[in-house]
């Protein structure tokens, strides 16, 4: 497993002459911590790791893929370039996509959800988890968080029912919904 932020905050570290100690200080939080940090076997909250990638010189936008990255499982983490700090190139299907309906401004959401049905340039994955009753009554996406899913994860291609789940599960911790 890769531990590009661990290695960031290890290498930061040393090049600064702090302990674990003294440089949790610096962040608030505990040596331990850092130990755990450096080692990968947590990950700093997204806020945390941006003020670090801050002082760390790292461009925000490379750090946020850092922390995406790091967070997605293995198999679908290669689908992130870090070093050209963006995410696959954007295709036809997926620029017509963006221009579709905007479902932020959906009030029903039985309304919207039959607008989804419908909606052919939804990719298929995100389609699937629509039309699956129980995911739909359990997650109960919001008209921005599907924006959201199909305006960036469906850069990545079709996607499956559950890599689109996990997608919303991963938006929903970086808002403080889950």
């Amino acid at each position: 497993m890769n531990n590009l932020i661990g290695d960031e905050i290890y290498e930061y570290r040393i090049s600064q002459g702090f302990t674990q100690d003294q440089f949790g200080v610096k962040y608030g939080v505990s040596g331990p911590a850092v130990f755990k940090f450096e080692k990968g076997y947590v990950k700093p909250s997204l806020e945390l790791w941006l003020t670090m990638a801050k002082d760390f010189n790292i461009d925000e936008k490379k750090a946020l893929l850092m922390w995406i990255k790091s967070r997605l499982p293995e198999k679908y983490q290669d689908l992130i370039n870090i070093e050209t700090t963006h995410i696959y190139e954007e295709s036809e299907v997926y620029q017509r996509r963006k221009r579709g309906i905007d479902y932020s401004k959906f009030v029903d959401r039985k309304e919207m959800r039959k607008v989804l049905l419908k909606d052919n340039n939804l990719p298929k994955g995100l389609k699937s988890l629509i039309r699956d009753d129980e995911i739909w009554l359990i997650y109960k996406p919001t008209g921005a968080e599907i924006n959201f899913l199909r305006d960036t994860f469906g850069k990545l291609g079709e996607g499956s029912k559950s890599s689109f789940r996990e997608a919303l599960r991963l938006i929903r911790e970086f808002v403080g919904e889950e």
